[in-house]
């Protein structure tokens, strides 16, 4: 959410009071409102393309998590095999295009990742290995 002039974002605020204070104030009773056996999970990515900083103030109460991506041979290495045992099937030498295909399709998805980012007037620019292996799902469609 987008900050105000000191720097507050009201809808993180309201879910960083339910982590310390384990509920809300009822303004129109008056009472505190306590939430019970309630798990909050949340992912994020780092700031920029319309994604803003989230406060240390809110980010304190997970635990984080990071991964590294996929080495290129790692992603080449699992599709090559999945591709080279589908190719195995066919007549006419077809099996000896697997490794071009896939080098070729890990070197597009690659410049697409680095090159399409996203803006805050293109937030759906997001690519991940899930799309990668579409294509070869796709490939993998043929008869």
């Amino acid at each position: 959410p987008k900050r105000e002039t000191y720097g507050a974002q009201p809808p993180i605020e309201i879910l960083r009071q339910w982590f310390d204070q384990a509920g809300w104030y009822d303004r129109k009773e008056l009472t505190f409102r306590k939430i019970v056996d309630l798990t909050f999970v949340g992912s994020m990515g780092p700031p920029g393309g319309g994604k803003q900083e989230v406060t240390p103030r809110f980010t304190r109460h997970f635990n984080i998590i990071g991964y590294v991506d996929l080495a290129d041979t790692s992603k080449a290495t699992i599709f090559r095999t999945i591709l080279s045992s589908f190719l195995t099937g066919f007549e006419g030498g077809l099996g000896d295009l697997c490794d071009p295909m896939v080098d070729s399709t890990v070197s597009l998805y690659n410049t697409i990742v680095a090159e399409l980012l996203p803006t805050p007037s293109k937030m759906h620019y997001t690519f991940n290995l899930r799309d990668l292996a579409k294509v070869f799902q796709g490939i993998l469609m043929g008869d």
